[in-house]
């Protein structure tokens, strides 16, 4: 290599909705501890998505223009593809992975993985919206076999709004659902949602692990980036 030029680092490549203002601060914390892991990060609308699914216009372009800073995968850090059935978020992964030839994962499908592994069935769900949506919720991780025993909605529709609920609150609503119920976990499903530096600690303090979305998604899509720059694949 030339004196000129220094070593590239892996990165995932991550997509944001437009209104979130967690997601960077999140995945920032995460890779300080991982050395030579770097991130990448597009904007996509929040609103103006069709109502079972994406504004693929909109993902096309954002996961393009990732691509362009090659990344070694590129990650949809939002929680909507719960919300609207998850087979919407693998029909996006299947379209950005055709188009930009690099693997994609979504926070929602990460998160559903991460409990079927860990045998988490009974969980206990802080969430951004409405009664409305903690009811789909419920419908439909039940369909990935997870039950949403519990819930707490803030009601919140304006999802720049979410980033302004206090940790504080979040705390007080996860211990509440985790007294109300015999849970395997909890889960703080918005990644505009600041659960992330409270969920290690409170887990510790409940018994069970506290989950934060943003975080999930990060952390599932680091060994994709880890396989590649761990020792023993830099020797090869």
């Amino acid at each position: 290599m030339s004196a000129i030029h220094a070593q590239t680092p892996h990165a995932i490549g991550v997509i944001v909705p437009s209104s979130n203002r967690i997601v960077e601060r999140v995945t920032r914390r995460i890779l300080d501890e991982e050395p030579g892991i770097d991130a990448c990060f597009a904007r996509v609308p929040y609103a103006g998505h069709p109502p079972d699914g994406y504004d693929m216009a909109s993902f096309s372009q954002a996961a393009g223009l990732l691509a362009q800073a090659h990344p070694d995968i590129i990650m949809w850090n939002a929680t909507r593809g719960a919300l609207i059935g998850f087979e919407p978020d693998r029909r996006l992964c299947g379209a950005i992975e055709t188009e930009t030839g690099l693997p994609c994962m979504t926070t929602a499908l990460a998160t559903v993985d991460f409990l079927r592994r860990g045998k988490l069935r009974r969980i206990g769900l802080v969430g951004q919206g409405d009664d409305h949506d903690g009811a789909r919720l419920k419908q439909t991780f039940a369909r990935e076999g997870i039950d949403i025993v519990v819930g707490h909605n803030f009601g919140i529709t304006d999802n720049f709004e979410a980033a302004s609920v206090t940790p504080e609150e979040i705390e007080r609503q996860v211990v509440r659902l985790a007294a109300a119920a015999e849970l395997d976990a909890v889960l703080v499903w918005s990644t505009n949602l600041a659960g992330h530096r409270l969920s290690a600690p409170l887990g510790e303090r409940l018994g069970i692990p506290v989950l934060d979305s943003a975080a999930l998604g990060i952390l599932a899509a680091l060994p994709y980036v880890t396989a590649k720059t761990a020792p023993w694949a830099q020797t090869r």
